[in-house]
């Protein structure tokens, strides 16, 4: 190359200067050598359409393009956040008294339930040994009460025979303490037959009175006595 020479700008040629995706255009600059001024061409790139748009096709999927990808998330209304803090209290609540009704059921209504039923069990087994016994009871005193009318019934036959040999004292002490173990079956003899219960103290009395007085009257209502409390006797304890 002469120093006559001049470099003329080259266009770049639309098949030849444009590359995919890029094109250039052609510039000169001035580069000192060996005190000679020499222009370069200098090639310059721009940006393409396709480069251009090529940040459209790295937007994310799902976003539209031209709207701002951070778009902020909506804020719940305070309806919402009541009836969300409302739901956590019940469940609390709920949850709470569950919690209870479990400690009740098994700490104290099932252990208090085992003893009234234990408790229960005494009671039916008191009773039945409460009947027992009663009943016991009752054929003790039914047997106190006929052994006390027998009583009585031997102490009238002795008074009699001791009347029949006019020995008045042994009849005296054969009709000693009759009158207090009458007693002991009066209300025996009441249930059977009131008007003879009336009859029969006023009887024993007479016949007491009547021996100092009238052997033979007495000896009728010995009689007389010992016909009722035979009655009694085969009518209360066949």
């Amino acid at each position: 190359m002469t120093e006559n020479d001049e470099f003329v700008p080259n266009e770049t040629s639309e098949e030849g200067g444009q590359e995919a995706g890029s094109s250039r255009e052609s510039g000169f600059s001035k580069l000192d050598v060996g005190g000679k001024e020499i222009l370069t061409e200098v090639l310059v790139d721009e940006p393409t359409e396709s480069a251009a748009t090529s940040g459209l096709a790295e937007t994310p999927e799902g976003s539209i393009p031209g709207t701002d990808e951070t778009q902020s998330i909506k804020e719940p209304s305070r309806f919402q956040i009541f009836l969300r803090r409302t739901l956590i209290w019940f469940g609390v609540v709920a949850a709470a008294f569950l919690a209870g009704y479990l400690t009740f059921y098994f700490v104290l209504f099932r252990p208090a339930a085992a003893e009234l039923e234990a408790a229960q069990g005494e009671i039916v087994t008191l009773q039945a040994d409460f009947d027992s016994t009663t009943s016991q009871l009752e054929a003790l005193t039914d047997a106190d009460q006929h052994r006390a009318l027998l009583q009585v019934l031997v102490n009238t036959y002795d008074a009699r025979l001791a009347l029949t040999e006019e020995n008045v004292v042994a009849a005296k002490a054969a009709l000693t303490g009759t009158p207090v173990i009458l007693d002991e079956v009066i209300d025996k003899i009441a249930a059977f037959d009131s008007g003879l219960a009336e009859t029969l103290p006023s009887r024993l009395a007479l016949i007491r009175t009547n021996l100092d007085r009238d052997i033979e009257t007495a000896i009728a209502d010995c009689d007389q006595l010992i016909e009722d409390l035979q009655q009694v006797e085969q009518a209360l304890y066949p």
